[in-house]
This record gives C-alpha cells, sequence and structure tokens, in this order.
C-alpha cells in the first residue's frame, strides 16, 4: 500500500513539475496564441525533451516498480538512521554561516574598494 502512495505521490508530482515547465515555456513571450502560439522553437523542442523525460520517467517507473518500491524503503530505513542534530543548535549553525559570509563579502568588498582606489591614485600620477 506504501509503494502505490509513493508510486502516486511521484506521478503527482511529475505532473506539477512538467506543468510548471510548461507555464514557464508559455510564459516566455507574454501572450499566446494557441497551444504553440509565439513560442520559439528552442522552448518547443525544449518542452518536448522535458514532456518526452517525465512521460519516460513515469513508464520506468511503472514498469520497474517492484525495484523502485524496494529503493524507496531502502531510503526511509536509511533517512531513519541519521542523527539529526537539535533544533538550537542548527540555528546557531546557520547564523554562523551567515555571519561569516557577509563579514567576508564586506572584506572583499573593502579590499576592492581600497585596489581601485590605490589604482587611481597610480593612473592619475602618471
Amino acid at each position: 500500500m506504501k509503494t502505490k502512495k509513493s508510486l502516486v505521490l511521484f506521478l503527482i508530482s511529475c505532473l506539477i513539475l512538467s506543468s510548471l515547465l510548461c507555464l514557464g515555456v508559455a510564459a516566455e513571450d507574454g501572450e499566446s496564441a494557441g497551444i504553440f502560439g509565439k513560442m520559439s522553437t528552442g522552448a518547443i523542442v525544449s518542452l518536448c525533451i522535458g514532456a518526452a523525460l517525465i512521460v519516460l520517467i513515469v513508464v520506468l517507473c511503472i514498469v520497474k516498480r517492484q525495484k523502485v518500491s524496494e529503493s524507496l524503503r531502502a531510503y526511509r530505513s536509511e533517512m531513519k538512521k541519521i542523527t539529526w542534530y537539535p533544533f538550537k543548535q542548527t540555528c546557531r549553525s546557520t547564523l554562523f554561516v551567515l555571519v561569516v559570509i557577509v563579514a567576508t563579502a564586506l572584506l572583499v568588498g573593502l579590499l576592492d574598494v581600497a585596489f581601485f582606489s590605490l589604482q587611481d591614485l597610480l593612473v592619475s600620477k602618471l
């Protein structure tokens, strides 16, 4: 039963992904006149390739559903074995990374300004 639910979830996610792909391609030109109205050839080709890949994935998942279900079970059991950090520690680590990124960006920005100022001084004296 769980295998059927995971397969249905996968099929729904493929459907959502393909609809987003279609909306993104259709919104490329702003207006649409018909199905392939004012879409460029590259957009139509990418849409067809994306649709073919999604259909291929769905067909393979249906044909190989036993292997897919085994893989999903193995994935689920491995996810249960993971030791997750507590929420507070995760927040602290995230905050630390953000602070280091901002400090590094400021340092690189200040060095950039300093080197350009030095370059302008050297060029103006010549």
